[in-house]
């Protein structure tokens, strides 16, 4: 009797049929009728083996896709100002409605964008995840230049950010997004009401707001903080007007834009004030 390890050896090896007969005491010689069919189906195992290794052999391996060259890509052609503008209204009004249209970039759109970038639009917006500019404005890789902090405030670097978009990438559209339950001024506007003790980097970070709370706050509105919000971006759009003699320039040329905004987490609306 053969032991347990040989019989599953052999069925792994793909020759199970005569090592079972032989186990069994049964297994056919070579001199026999039966023998000689045996080894012949044997040879000719071997033989389509040998013929599926040499088919296996001249497959060729999959190719990597020719690059795109430059020259094929079509670079988009530039909007006005309304023109970016209505584009964003138009996808908002897509995204609140649930039809976002957002494709993954191919291979050419790819190619495109790693020669150089055209976006149609600057966003200053906040970091809140739960107001990504490209999505709710249905909008793709390289759309959208997008410059974000909490409280949708802007900084030096921030600025340059903005003014390196229209100088250099001729953005014609600046957009400050602020939106609602905004947890940023929420804060400014417990600083500045209750007295609220922040620390640090989180202090430095509302103090940019408070003077939109403070005026706000001077017209008693029912809800201070929804009130501050949109004074806020106001305020923000209102400096970007003046805070660099390029985006002064463009705006009297009539090439850019500078306008506030602002989502509604519930809606996933955005209200423009142009």
């Amino acid at each position: 009797m053969v032991s347990r390890r040989i019989l599953l050896g052999a069925l792994a090896s793909g020759f199970a049929a005569p090592v079972m007969a032989w186990a069994e005491g049964d297994a056919p010689s070579i001199l026999t009728r039966k023998g000689r069919r045996t080894r012949r189906a044997l040879k000719t195992q071997a033989t389509d083996k040998a013929a599926l290794d040499k088919a296996l052999g001249q497959v060729k391996p999959l190719e990597a896709p020719e690059p795109v060259e430059a020259a094929q890509v079509v670079a988009p052609q530039r909007v006005s100002p309304d023109e970016a503008l209505g584009r964003l209204k138009q996808g908002n009004t897509i995204f609140s409605r649930g039809g976002a249209s957002i494709a993954l970039p191919g291979a050419a759109r790819i190619a495109e964008l790693a020669a150089g970038q055209q976006p149609f639009a600057v966003i200053v917006g906040c970091s809140d995840s739960r107001v990504a500019p490209e999505l709710i404005f249905d909008c793709n890789l390289g759309e959208l230049f997008v410059v974000r902090v909490a409280g949708s405030t802007v900084s030096q670097e921030g600025l340059g950010s903005i003014v390196y978009a229209v100088e250099h990438l001729n953005a014609p559209l600046v957009v400050v997004l602020g939106h609602s339950q905004c947890g940023a001024v929420g804060a400014a506007v417990d600083v500045a009401t209750r007295h609220a003790e922040l620390h640090g980097a989180l202090l430095n970070m509302v103090l940019p707001i408070l003077p939109a709370v403070m005026e706000a706050q001077d017209r008693h509105p029912a809800d201070l903080q929804d009130a501050a919000i949109h004074q806020n971006v106001r305020d923000v759009a209102a400096r970007l007007k003046v805070a660099d003699g390029l985006l002064a320039e463009r705006i009297g040329e009539g090439r850019l834009k500078v306008v506030s905004a602002c989502y509604n987490l519930a809606t996933a609306q955005v209200e423009f004030d142009a």
